[in-house]
């Protein structure tokens, strides 16, 4: 009995088996074999259609559709996204006569799927389809990004994310009637910013600026220092369309008026944004400075369970670990001495793990795979091997030893794709 039979004897019921029985399908299909490819697609369409469980039937919608993209079945990955939809759908139904906030958290999820589909139809050249998709997403959502910095998912976002993948296909008036579009569903001064700094990825430099100069550019707010991040941001957007000045004004302005905080908790909170926000400046140093004065980093008491090296590196991973995101951003930037200084003041693992990969791929963007094989071999391996020679318990010792194989397990690959990666045309629909 072959697999998909052994799926249909229970009833659909195995949804991981289905899953996997989907990704062995995009191997027949890049073979040529599609028979094969649709006989062992079979088993995901029926559970995704017959889930009870929700979670199960977007996880598989989401699964599909990226699939038929991968086997370039662009109609059909669209079709599934429109089914993602409909689900969207319902919950803003229940919503409305809810007053839970859970319909509007699920639509959220629903819409991060919508955004991965959408991103391998870009990667595919794809972008009337990924249009189609972006245009399906229901609401606002904040998700993380490579270096763990929040970012918006949004129809207008997308929308402009698209419009510059035209134009960098010389499909310049495309790209400028998207961006219309895409400006007029900006619901918030966040999108709008974002989409400022597409008009000028485009080459339209006077209405990014005519954008910018609508958003926040008050960095005096008592007490609300929302309001004061955001300018922080705005003033990222301008250093990144040639206003460097205008960017460092903004900052400093930001940064004095966080640094009036009363509660340290807060101020550090709002510091390892603004210290974050310098690195995309390029300015790592004075990033680096500003993470310095954060208190309480790294947090040992609230990692008091955690295994903890005789060097102070904590075996684990913090979600807001400012000087591995000063690090990723540094390296994202070409200040690869900063970016290996602020690794340096990591003292999280798996965080020190992340941002030794960055570099390491940064590197080889830049085609110095030499000094990209010399991060991995030298920094990580030094400063994992220094832990495992302190006489620490062989559960952490296993893990760190774990971890820094890991450092180049993840990263090669990634090194290999850069040295061999082509951006595909977009293609003619």
């Amino acid at each position: 009995m072959d697999k998909v039979a052994i799926y249909e004897k229970n009833n659909g019921k195995q949804p991981l088996q289905a899953e996997l029985l989907a990704k062995i399908a995009v191997g027949y299909a890049k073979l040529g074999q599609q028979d094969k490819a649709s006989k062992l697609l079979a088993p995901a369409i029926q559970t995704a259609k017959i889930s009870q469980d929700i979670n199960i039937r977007q996880d598989l919608l989401e699964q599909l559709g990226i699939i038929y993209v991968e086997m370039g079945q662009y109609d059909k990955a669209l079709q599934v996204a429109k089914s993602l939809q409909e689900i969207a759908r319902a919950y803003q139904e229940i919503a409305k006569s809810s007053h839970s906030h859970e319909p509007t958290a699920e639509i959220g999820s629903i819409d991060i799927r919508l955004k991965h589909i959408t991103d391998r139809l870009v990667r595919a050249g794809q972008y009337e389809k990924a249009l189609q998709v972006a245009k399906l997403i229901s609401i606002n959502v904040t998700s993380g990004s490579l270096n763990k910095k929040d970012y918006i998912i949004s129809q207008s976002i997308i929308m402009s994310e698209v419009a510059l993948k035209y134009a960098q296909t010389g499909q310049k008036a495309q790209a400028e009637q998207i961006l219309v579009q895409a400006l007029q569903k900006a619901k918030t001064s966040d999108q709008m910013v974002e989409i400022a700094f597409k008009y000028a990825q485009v080459g339209q430099k006077a209405k990014a600026l005519q954008l910018l100069a609508q958003a926040p550019q008050n960095a005096q707010y008592p007490d609300n220092n929302a309001e004061v991040a955001k300018v922080a941001k705005v003033a990222v957007k301008y250093a990144q369309v040639g206003q460097q000045a205008k960017g460092e004004q903004l900052l400093a302005q930001a940064l004095q008026s966080i640094n009036k905080e009363k509660y340290d908790s807060i101020k550090n909170f709002y510091l390892t944004d603004i210290a974050v926000d310098y690195a995309e400046l390029k300015q790592c140093n004075q990033s680096i400075v500003i993470a310095k004065s954060i208190k309480d980093y790294p947090d040992y008491k609230a990692f008091k369970d955690a295994y903890i090296t005789h060097d102070g590196l904590i075996v684990g991973a913090y979600s807001e670990d400012v000087f591995a995101e000063i690090a990723m951003t540094c390296a994202a930037v070409g200040q690869y001495e900063q970016a290996l200084q602020a690794i340096k003041e990591t003292k999280y693992s798996n965080n020190k793990r992340e941002a030794l990969t960055v570099l390491a791929v940064e590197y080889a963007k830049k085609s110095q795979y030499e000094q990209a094989f010399q991060v991995l071999k030298e920094d990580a391996e030094s400063d994992y091997k220094k832990a495992l020679l302190s006489s620490e318990s062989d559960f952490a010792k296993n893990l760190l030893s774990v971890e820094s194989e890991s450092i180049k397990i993840s990263a090669l690959p990634k090194i290999v794709e850069q040295a061999t990666q082509v951006e595909p045309p977009a293609k003619a629909e």
